[in-house]
């Protein structure tokens, strides 16, 4: 069960970094936009457009490498008081809900995936750019954290075992 949680741990640092270095791109984008725009009276037709689906693919893929450091925003106010047994148990309670949650936006994720990258789906706008490879990135995501979020859920019920319950 180690090792498992060792490879889902090493797969969302993995694409974790990689969208770390995803960051720059849209930096760059956004400030020849910001430039063009401003300075140039020259506008991009597809600045926005783009940052967009950067950013999309950005946030969903790295939830992952999020989950595996624990960095997911949660009301802590009354957890942060509970001793390390108690937090344990809290989290094994409220993990099936995340599992539920997760399994229902890999569901639905899929199934717009599948449908986008059937008709090949494009935006709306003239610059008609697609929009399928961001939608691929929903079932991806949350599948990685369904399986970070196993490890980490196998790892605090042995963690439970491990302190003599």
């Amino acid at each position: 069960m180690k090792s498992f949680s060792r490879l889902i741990g090493k797969l969302n640092t993995f694409l974790g970094k990689i969208m770390g270095f995803l960051i720059l791109p849209l930096i760059g984008i956004l400030c020849y936009e910001v430039v063009s725009r401003y300075f140039f009276n020259a506008p991009t037709i597809w600045a926005h457009e783009i940052s967009g689906h950067i950013f999309g693919a950005y946030a969903v893929l790295g939830g992952g490498y999020v989950l595996l450091h624990r960095e997911h925003i949660k009301s802590d106010v009354l957890y942060a008081l509970f001793p390390e047994r108690a937090k344990a148990i809290v989290d094994l309670i409220t993990y099936p809900v995340f599992f539920l949650l997760m399994g229902i936006i890999f569901y639905h994720g899929y199934k717009m995936a599948y449908t986008s990258i059937l008709y090949r789906e494009t935006t709306v706008s003239f610059l008609r750019s697609p929009v399928y490879p961001v939608k691929a990135c929903i079932p991806i995501a949350s599948g990685l954290m369904i399986l970070q979020g196993m490890a980490q859920f196998a790892e605090t019920l042995l963690g439970l075992f491990e302190r003599k319950v």
